[in-house]
């Protein structure tokens, strides 16, 4: 039973990010609702997220088993008697059954619309209780209601009776309301919660993850202006449209909150004199610097407009800003968005000429201020801007660059140059992380006329865009095969941004396309290359040749660029750090990186990281990481970094044994991956794949994958980071009994000093020089293994290696060293929920004599004898119908058991319950 009488537009949601304790409150109470229910306020001013943590409440009071009634109040059906109550007993007509005749008919007559008269006030909200109550008796019921302030008045008053009833029936009523409006609203019964507005550091956090592309400096001024309000920090109010300009425009009939709001601000602004107004346009436009009142008052006296002590008090009067020690302050972040929204063309021209004309030549803002003062075109303006978005895309601020650069264009004369512009600000906007902004820009170009100088950044940017939001590498190879057989390839001294696009877009190109002409091109850049570049080609072009000391290197390199070099230097040190594994030993570089650089710089430090925490044996953050990251790659349009991610996401459940989750996902990205010629891509589904099948077993299978990645004895260029899948192909060759293959493979990596290039390739050839000995070998060589500096930072490959030496030490008749190394594999693969890994471990302490206690579910979960019955019906596929027909009882009552079952098993759905089940009895 769910009802939702809402229809408001959709708002940003910040996922709770600052809300901890406002949502514990709500969770506590829906979860303790069978044993008594209660009532609790959400109240804050608009847009502070009262909708958001009601719509969590109502997700999750759903997904527990719980029936859902929802309505919401507005400012049109204020006067309309009992119409929110109608919205939310309306769905229960059906279960009047519970009520009296007396009662019956007292709903009856409050639902008739076409009534005359209706009930009286006490005997409609007894009703009502009786009603909610004796439902709730059999599932317990939240009542959610939004916009408190604006419910008509019978309902609200109903609303107060339940509420203060609530003690003895399961019903959680949750009330969202302003905090303006709350006052005159009866509270009786209900917990009060606050909602304040979020800090700096939790608004930083949410743009973040909602908001990746802006960098470091574009993300402190939107905290800035949205003072912790989510709605303004996410995107503001209402599109100019639904801004109401004077009280005799229609409304309509059911307004969201921002639409509301800047309907009132509307007002309040009309009613300013003219002087006032554009004064608070000019605070507006000048952003949050504890001079920007001082900047609006000169702004003003520039545009003609002195501000007097009139001008200030009329504006202080309004309502709309507070003056205090020489500073305007907005009562509210949503004021400065209507002001902005509603001022018109020639105003805002006025107001950004005027700003231009007191700020600083120096000072970037003032660039943005004479575009926006300009209505036709200005080459002198757009020269100007070119210069500042030169500047910004120095320090990393390719997206705000991207917009420079396009209003740039537009305030071109002439159409060469429009075209050259907007090829730069697609190319600032692909790097920023845009692709189908950049693909506007592109297209737009090309509708100027792309002069000949730009004609290569533009294909390259092209090329680059296609790869990265499908992940298509046929334009790329194709355009960088005829660049770099022209006459002139860029050179040293070439365009830094063609230079620069055509270096990444080469290496990354080169390594997941496998093109032999473009790997060559890369080999050649080798003599005239930097240190930083050199090392980052010779480990992902000469895997067998990079030369000792790799992690060494990189940390020297790590310590040499001056903070302006370092961000134009990180996707190399990035990609230097993947290929030797040591992504986790820098995080502060990546930390200050991420701080600056655009999403894709983001992204690829995220993929790495998870890739790293993969490694690392940080499996449930990896997973995490992984989702969230292919789900914000997915937003921004970029499916390539999306698909990447869910390789990672693949990894886990692969090393952990769960191949259908791991299947799911490596065969929708293999389908993909052949269509664009990711021949890497392809490569990691393989190892992906054989970790797999030595996991469940198969270990012929295991061998073909690993050996089609590296035969034995080889490392192959195209396979870069081959100590990936080095100890799996030793493994599973011992297994199959090819160990002289597995020695080739050994002999070959001391013959290129694989143990000298970094800590994990020295474990991992440790690590497989033991699991390939025999006889007492095994136990010198796996306790050298054990030695090996670091090894503990990988448990995933040292827990295998535990497993092999306990095993080997149970056949040898050593029982007790046997026990501890069995043991230590057991705890290892437990910890990282690698279930057939220690089932393996677990029949080996068996063979040997000890057996690992299990928990049985019904100790871990607490669950009563019916109400595991009715859990392992669930994961036998039955529905609630079904499960009560064979328990006889009724659905309602399996529902009921549900609702309390899905906390102690700590799953939120029938799909997670039925999955855990699974795991706990067929393991």
């Amino acid at each position: 039973m769910t009802s939702d009488g809402t229809a408001g537009a959709s708002r940003p949601c910040t996922s709770l990010t600052g809300r901890d304790a406002p949502w514990t409150a709500l969770r506590n109470a829906l979860l303790a609702a069978p044993a008594g229910g209660r009532a609790l306020w959400l109240r804050g001013e608009v847009g502070i997220g009262r909708t958001a943590l009601l719509d969590q409440a109502v997700s999750f009071a759903a997904e527990r088993g719980m029936g859902v009634l929802r309505a919401a109040g507005s400012a049109a059906e204020s006067g309309m008697a009992l119409g929110v109550l109608r919205r939310l007993i309306r769905p229960l007509t059906d279960r009047y059954d519970v009520l009296t005749a007396a009662q019956r008919r007292c709903l009856e007559g409050a639902l008739d619309t076409a009534a005359d008269t209706h009930p009286a006030g006490p005997a409609l909200a007894a009703a009502t209780l009786a009603l909610l109550s004796g439902i709730a008796d059999e599932q317990p019921l939240l009542l959610a209601v939004d916009d408190l302030q604006w419910v008509d008045a019978p309902s609200a008053g109903v609303l107060a009776f339940v509420q203060r009833r609530l003690g003895a029936a399961p019903v959680v009523l949750v009330c969202a309301v302003r905090a303006e409006g709350s006052s005159a609203l009866d509270s009786t019964g209900a917990e009060i919660l606050d909602l304040a507005p979020l800090t700096d550091a939790e608004s930083a956090a949410v743009l973040r993850r909602r908001r990746p592309d802006l960098t470091a400096k574009a993300r402190a001024r939107q905290v800035r202006e949205a003072a912790g309000n989510p709605l303004a920090l996410l995107g503001g109010p209402a599109r100019p449209e639904h801004v109401h300009r004077t009280a005799h425009g229609p409304a309509p009939a059911d307004p969201s909150p921002d639409d509301r709001l800047e309907h009132d601000f509307g007002l309040r602004l009309d009613a300013l004199p003219p002087r006032s107004r554009f004064l608070l346009l000019l605070h507006a436009l000048a952003g949050h610097e504890e001079r920007s009142t001082r900047l609006a008052l000169e702004a003003a006296d520039a545009a003609g407009s002195p501000a007097s002590e009139d001008t200030l008090v009329a504006a202080e009067r309004s309502g709309l800003v507070r003056l205090h020690h020489a500073r305007m302050t907005f009562l509210h972040p949503l004021v400065r968005t209507c002001l902005v929204r509603t001022a018109s063309a020639a105003d805002l021209r006025r107001a950004h000429a005027a700003l231009a004309a007191v700020l600083p030549r120096d000072d970037e803002r003032r660039a943005a201020h004479l575009a926006a003062a300009v209505a036709g075109t200005d080459d002198d303006v757009a020269a100007h801007l070119e210069e500042v978005a030169r500047r910004t895309i120095r320090r990393g601020g390719h997206p705000e660059a991207a917009t420079l650069l396009e209003r740039a264009a537009r305030l071109s004369a002439r159409p060469g140059t429009r075209g050259a512009r907007l090829t730069a600000a697609a190319n600032a906007a692909a790097i920023g992380g845009q692709p189908a902004v950049a693909a506007r820009l592109l297209a737009d170009a090309e509708a100027d006329g792309v002069p000949a100088r730009s004609r290569p950044l533009w294909e390259l940017t092209d090329a680059y865009v296609r790869l990265e939001s499908d992940g298509d590498l046929s334009p790329a190879v194709t355009r960088l095969r005829a660049l770099l057989a022209g006459p002139r390839p860029p050179s040293p001294t070439a365009d830094d941004t063609v230079r620069d696009t055509v270096r990444f877009l080469l290496h990354l190109t080169a390594v997941f396309s496998d093109e032999p002409v473009l790997r060559d091109a890369l080999r050649t850049q080798l003599s005239r290359s930097g240190p930083v570049a050199r090392l980052c080609l010779d480990l992902w072009n000469r895997p067998a040749g990079p030369g000792p000391g790799g992690t060494r290197r990189l940390r020297r390199l790590v310590a040499v660029p001056a903070p302006e070099e370092e961000l134009g230097e990180a996707w190399r040190l990035l990609w230097i750090a993947a290929a030797l594994d040591s992504v986790g030993e820098h995080t502060r570089l990546w930390h200050r990186v991420v701080q600056r650089a655009p999403y894709l710089t983001q992204a690829h430090v995220r993929l790495a990281t998870c890739g790293d925490d993969y490694l690392r044996g940080r499996w449930d953050r990896c997973l995490t990481d992984s989702r969230q990251g292919a789900h914000t790659a997915r937003e921004q349009g970029c499916g390539f970094h999306e698909h990447l991610f869910r390789l990672t996401e693949a990894a886990v459940h692969a090393a952990r044994g769960r191949r259908a989750e791991a299947e799911a996902l490596l065969e929708r990205t293999e389908s993909w991956a052949r269509t664009r010629g990711q021949s890497y891509v392809l490569r990691r589904i393989a190892g992906i794949r054989a970790v797999h099948a030595l996991a469940s077993g198969d270990d012929e299978t295991a061998y073909a994958l690993a050996a089609s990645l590296t035969p034995p004895g080889t490392f192959p260029p195209q396979e870069p980071r081959f100590q990936q899948v080095f100890l799996d192909l030793v493994e599973a060759a011992v297994r199959t009994g090819r160990r002289a293959e597995a020695l080739r493979h050994i002999a070959a990596g001391h013959e290129i000093r694989m143990g000298d290039i970094g800590p994990r390739h020295a474990f991992v050839l440790a690590a497989a020089e033991a699991m390939a000995a025999e006889g007492e070998d095994v136990h010198t060589l796996s306790e050298a293994a054990y030695a090996v500096p670091g090894a503990e930072a990988w448990p995933f490959e040292l827990a295998r290696l535990h497993l092999r030496h306990g095993a080997w030490l149970r056949l040898a008749h050593r029982p007790e060293e046997a026990r501890a190394h069995l043991l230590t594999a057991h705890t290892h693969f437990t910890r990282l929920k690698a279930e057939p890994w220690a089932r393996t471990a677990a029949a080996e302490l068996r063979a040997g004599g000890t057996v690992v206690a299990r928990a049985r579910p019904t100790e871990v979960w607490r669950l009563s004898p019916q109400e595991l019955r009715i859990a392992r019906l669930v994961a036998s596929g039955l529905s609630n119908g079904q499960i009560a027909e064979q328990l006889k009882v009724s659905p309602r009552t399996v529902g009921t058991h549900l609702y309390k079952i899905f906390p102690k098993v700590n799953v939120a759905s029938r799909a997670a319950l039925a999955h855990a089940v699974r795991e706990a009895y067929d393991r």
